[in-house]
């Protein structure tokens, strides 16, 4: 079942997200132009979050970051330090422009609403 879930987390990143594949070229800081959405796949808060933004935004450009890879750790860190999350910090964690999201439940996806706006249609 875990595998299971960890391939279908990984199928949402690909087709429904614009995710960078193991973290390969990653960007080097956070940009207040770009989603970014920090993920672990063993998280079912993470699954559920990339469900809901590929059902209703299935062509919004967003970069997926695994924050098990040394690389995603590292960017992972640079949005926290960014909104100055130092306590109780985890996954899944959105980045978008001067806002971020952490968590997630049925009532963040008003909040995710909100926030995803200025980058719709860019």
């Amino acid at each position: 079942m875990k595998a299971l879930k960890i391939f279908l987390l990984a199928a949402v990143l690909s087709f429904g997200l614009s995710a960078c594949d193991g973290n390969d070229n990653l960007p080097s800081k956070i940009s207040d132009n770009q989603i970014y959405f920090f993920y672990q796949t063993t998280c079912p808060h993470c699954h559920h979050a990339a469900d809901y933004v590929k059902k209703k935004y299935p062509d919004l450009n967003i970069v997926a970051v695994n924050i098990a890879k040394h690389d995603g750790f590292k960017l992972f860190e640079k949005c926290a330090n960014k909104f100055n999350l130092t306590e109780n910090l985890g996954t899944p964690l959105f980045c978008m422009g001067d806002t971020y999201l952490m968590g997630w439940s049925s009532s963040y996806e008003k909040q995710f609403d909100a926030y995803v706006q200025p980058f719709l249609n860019k």
